[in-house]
């Protein structure tokens, strides 16, 4: 990962690279506004445990804190947010949590074990009007038992190698006990927690509003006085980096986009770039459920037509998807090598000859004239173009759908379409967490493929067990080989990120993912 720094207002510029580990250790000064753009729409709700899109936790995550966090200058380290310290028994089955003293939440009340164990209890076994989309994340939780007010103790029924980075899920946020007893869907309507930041306004279509919490647990921190998020258009967001009005925007842009932004800006934007990819694939998922797409056969020829290395490359310049890869983000411990990856279906360099089977595997299901909807979201829609002209290759017609969030997930949830895009829960690589989207519906409801398929299950299961790495990714290849070659889901590229980042704006960390580091804690303004 690196930093750029523009020095002249052109983009053919020299670029001057330095270390972002660097900028940390300038003193940082207290005061002003961060204001950032979200270019990802409204959000569906302000629940972190049904949050489904970083439209969510951009917003959200600010004014919450979590049990433990993934350090985002130490990828993918575990550290303690609330935890002060923790031990965890030599049989894998016991996890106990000393809490940090004095925590309080933003009403003036103080967090206790409690207010822990509540808030995971509603993670794990929602009530009733309650949507947790990661409660399988923490199936092997037995029960959580507070001993005394600053000490949580999680038993599991089986040892899980990733139980760590499972409970530093950045969506756990940590609800009050006590508003949650008087109303457990308080979360989606009322933003009250212990983060560095208190909720002040939200107006749907313009901005997000927080103020420093000035008994935040942390000394020193937030630096910042406050934040704005600005609700934006990509296109106009890239605008607002442009023209000066937005500090960043998170999500990132594409080269294309950060070209324009230096050769306007010049030394006043870094632009930080996260290689060889970051931790989000988008892939379109197939309702297994409906008629046509029950036939594995049906599926295959779907993945058979799409050519990803040559998608790649009209992708790469001007979007900010565009690396090739399976299951497993491209550059991490769990990824295959190219030549291993160009063996699975969909990703083979002789795009002829996989189109030729796919128009065979058609004929042979009676589906050589299938008609496809693809239900996307607003700010992708070049990945309905990509599906359209690709499937169009073997005789498949498909119509794009582009609809607001709010419908978009409801469809998805009711299984109203054939395709549908999705993006993998993306602050981990770690399968157990990355892949939990994958168990079968009947267990996982964020499965929308809707298929419950056993040998799935065992093998999630089984690789969750594996202390051994090397045994484990055996497991984890077999895994990733059986959902693709059964046509689950459709892989189509991960995310390359390029951050343009206001120059004076200090602390930002070019982390593979886009969920972590975002309670804005450590950033500062340079004056």
């Amino acid at each position: 990962m690196k930093v750029r720094s523009s020095v002249c207002a052109v983009v053919a510029a020299t670029a001057v690279l330095f270390s972002a580990e660097g900028l940390a250790n300038a003193t940082p000064q207290r005061g002003g506004n961060l204001v950032f753009a979200v270019s990802l729409g409204e959000p569906a709700t302000f629940d972190c445990h049904a949050a489904g899109s970083l439209n969510v936790m951009y917003r959200v995550a600010p004014h919450y804190s979590t049990l433990l966090q993934i350090d985002a200058a130490h990828y993918p380290k575990v550290v303690g947010d609330l935890a002060e310290s923790w031990t965890v028994s030599p049989d894998g089955l016991v996890y106990e949590f000393k809490l940090r003293p004095n925590v309080k939440f933003h009403d003036g009340t103080k967090l206790t074990s409690g207010d822990v164990r509540a808030s995971f209890e509603r993670m794990r076994n929602p009530p009733q009007g309650v949507l947790s989309v990661r409660k399988e994340l923490l199936a092997d939780v037995a029960s959580i038992e507070t001993p005394d007010a600053g000490t949580v103790v999680f038993r599991l029924e089986k040892p899980n190698v990733s139980m760590l980075a499972l409970l530093a899920q950045p969506y756990g946020c940590i609800y009050s006990e006590a508003l949650l007893k008087s109303d457990p869907t308080y979360p989606a309507k009322k933003v009250m927690g212990t983060g560095p930041f208190k909720f002040v306004s939200y107006t749907p279509g313009a901005e997000w509003v927080g103020e420093r919490f000035p008994d935040y647990f942390r000394p020193g921190l937030p630096h910042l006085d406050g934040f704005k998020a600005i609700s934006l258009t990509p296109p106009s967001a890239v605008n607002a980096l442009a023209g000066g009005q937005v500090m960043v925007d998170f999500r990132g842009v594409s080269p294309l986009e950060a070209d324009r932004i230096v050769s306007t800006r010049g030394k006043d934007v870094q632009i930080f770039e996260a290689n060889p990819a970051i931790s989000t694939l988008f892939m379109a998922m197939i309702n297994t459920q409906k008629p046509a797409l029950r036939d594995p056969r049906v599926r295959k020829a779907l993945a058979l037509a799409l050519d990803h290395w040559e998608g790649s490359k009209a992708m790469e310049r001007s979007t900010t998807l565009s690396v090739v890869g399976g299951l497993a983000r491209p550059g991490s411990e769990f990824a295959r090598s190219n030549a291993e990856l160009e063996k699975l279906p969909g990703f083979g360099r002789n795009v002829d000859a996989a189109r030729a089977e796919a128009r065979r595997l058609l004929a042979e299901a009676g589906q050589a004239n299938l008609k496809l909807t693809f239900l996307n979201r607003k700010p992708w829609p070049f990945l309905g173009v990509y599906l359209i002209d690709q499937f169009r290759q073997i005789g498949v017609t498909m119509v794009q759908e582009q609809v607001e969030d709010s419908q978009f997930f409801a469809r998805r949830r009711a299984g109203e379409f054939d395709l549908a895009v999705e993006y993998l829960p993306d602050y981990l690589d770690d399968p157990t967490a990355k892949w939990s989207i994958f168990v079968s519906h009947e267990k996982n409801p964020a499965n929308i493929a809707r298929y419950n398929d056993p040998k799935v299950d065992t093998l999630m299961e089984e690789q969750s067990r594996i202390g051994d790495p090397a045994k484990r990714l055996v497991v984890i290849r077999q895994l990733e080989e059986y959902i693709l070659t059964q046509g689950y889901t459709l892989p189509l590229f991960w995310g390359r990120r390029t951050t343009v980042v206001d120059s004076r704006l200090q602390g930002y960390v070019p982390a593979p993912t886009n969920y972590v580091g975002q309670d804005l804690s450590q950033f500062w303004i340079k004056r």
